[in-house]
């Protein structure tokens, strides 16, 4: 998502406006807009940056920004949704994003939602969503940038290029050839190295990648995906 930032130019006009830190769009910045998943009507999922989402037919979503908001866009590997001011299939105000979000051919797919926000005062912001489904039900336990979490056949971690991270399986898994990010870089995603076929300790690379893992004795799949950043974003 981070391709779009060139047209923030076009809505501030000028590079006069921009505050101190100057956004590039070729750099990774870290991923860091809130989203709420309205599972029902007393029980909600939330996270910041990235995060993994129960299998669900549809997502009620509020997506929020630190700033307000002047054009948003929301991508996955089916479809691109765009708005600039106000628009009657998103409502929009301060800052927060409501949306209903009906997978179709995203379904059992390594087929994240991309979310990005960005302000006339340079108060940008990205996010990414991945979902659980039924196609992966193999568990890993995921350590990432100082966390430790459990998942439940598809997890995520984001982490500075460069840190060490982990994930663990509890039988020996095959590997599948590592998916690269729809954004340029000059290298490919890496091979997670490991010296069992359970545990993969690697050090973060800078895009978006997917990996595959199928348990050798069940052939339940888990579906890994990293984020790796170059910047904090700064807003004054």
């Amino acid at each position: 998502m981070k391709f779009i930032l060139p047209l923030l130019f076009v809505l501030t006009g000028c590079l006069a406006s921009m505050p101190t830190q100057q956004l590039n769009p070729a750099t990774y910045y870290v991923n860091d807009m809130c989203v709420t998943f309205y599972k029902n009507k007393k029980e909600t999922v939330d996270f910041c940056g990235v995060g993994v989402l129960p299998y669900a037919e549809s997502y009620d979503l509020m997506i929020e920004n630190n700033g307000k908001l002047n054009f948003f866009a929301m991508t996955s590997c089916h479809r691109e949704v765009s708005t600039e001011n106000y628009d009657k299939g998103i409502f929009k105000k301060d800052g927060r994003i409501k949306i209903n979000y009906v997978p179709t051919l995203e379904k059992g797919k390594a087929c994240p939602l991309f979310i990005a926000a960005f302000n006339r005062e340079g108060r940008h912001g990205w996010g990414a969503v991945f979902f659980e489904h039924p196609r992966f039900q193999l568990k890993a336990v995921v350590e990432c940038n100082g966390e430790k979490v459990v998942g439940n056949g598809t997890s995520v971690c984001q982490a500075r290029e460069g840190l060490i991270q982990r994930i663990t399986f509890e039988n020996e898994v095959v590997p599948v050839k590592p998916v690269n990010g729809a954004a340029e870089r000059k290298e490919p995603c890496p091979v997670l190295p490991t010296k069992d076929n359970k545990i993969f300790e690697f050090t973060m690379p800078s895009r978006e990648c997917t990996y595959g893992f199928v348990d050798k004795a069940t052939k339940q799949i888990h579906m890994f995906n990293t984020i790796g950043y170059e910047q904090l974003i700064i807003r004054e």
